[in-house]
């Protein structure tokens, strides 16, 4: 498989939101891709309005017109695994799980997990890092099968996120992930964080902040939330009011960590983000899918 190959099979699979505020554009996708996989070689700056002429060595990658040199591959020190698997898994738009399965020779009999698939997807890319050939077998429908196959230990929600601000921050949560809220119009419904400091920081003046509460329907009734002082191992319940307000659609409410300087805890990450997908129906009952 070539790189090129790889990234063609995954990038009409992604959730638009990545790019934003830019449009869809492949040279950011595969900027964002390394980033997440540890390297340092393409930099990103969150909020900026890139266009192709940003990254025409990334376009020239998802193209094939260019290959990964070695200064390229000596720029991923260490390869992230647990970060571009993150990365994959909240990217991936849910419904299209399948779609890239069935794109990397997944047999389409074979059990739907999102998990094994962007572990096996995080180690096709750590091939082509550390082969010295441009071209490396293609081994993501083998890696499923033996994650898959793998016994199931008890399951883990440590969170490794796609950046972080603050070295040693680490979030483990015990609430759903990314759920979507389906509610009526008009509805007012309430949203639960609870999650654990598993890192080695002391969260302190740490806020959740509603980042694109200008951009979106359903309005909080606050769009700070104070995150009590928080020590390694100690956990957090934040709960928030949601006014779903008049109208048919679907919002992605997008939080993040705040410092007391207003700065992204866990820049180009998702973790804490909901979604709302509210339609007029009379009966009016919340319903919470993941």
């Amino acid at each position: 498989m070539l790189v090129k190959t790889y990234f063609e099979r995954l990038y009409t699979h992604m959730r638009e939101e990545l790019y934003y505020p830019n449009r869809k554009n492949s040279g950011i996708f595969v900027v964002r891709c390394f980033c997440a996989a540890g390297s340092n070689y393409f930099p990103f700056k969150k909020g900026k309005r890139y266009t192709s002429k940003d990254v025409p060595l990334p376009r020239k990658l998802y193209d094939g017109s260019r290959t990964m040199t070695t200064d390229i591959k000596a720029s991923f020190h260490p390869f992230d695994d647990a970060g571009l698997t993150a990365f994959y898994k909240e990217n991936i738009e849910d419904d299209k799980t399948r779609n890239v399965m069935l794109a990397f020779g997944i047999s389409p009999t074979m059990e739907e997990n999102k998990d094994c698939l962007c572990r096996a997807l995080s180690i096709q890319f750590r091939m082509f890092v550390g082969n010295n050939s441009d071209e490396v077998d293609d081994i993501v429908a083998i890696e499923y099968q033996k994650l898959l196959a793998e016994p199931k230990d008890e399951e883990t929600k440590l969170h490794q996120p796609a950046g972080i601000l603050y070295p040693g921050d680490q979030i483990c949560f015990k609430s759903k992930n990314r759920p979507t809220y389906q509610v009526n119009i008009y509805e007012k419904f309430q949203h639960t964080w609870e999650f654990e400091n598993a890192g080695t920081q002391v969260w302190r003046g740490r806020r959740l902040f509603f980042s694109n509460h200008e951009d979106v329907r359903p309005k909080a009734e606050t769009n700070y939330i104070d995150i009590p002082d928080t020590p390694p191992h100690k956990s957090v319940k934040i709960t928030v009011s949601i006014d779903a307000r008049g109208f048919e659609g679907k919002s992605e409410c997008r939080w993040i960590m705040v410092d007391s300087d207003n700065n992204d805890c866990f820049p180009n990450s998702n973790i804490f983000i909901f979604v709302v997908s509210t339609k007029m129906d009379y009966q009016g009952q919340t319903e919470v899918t993941q």
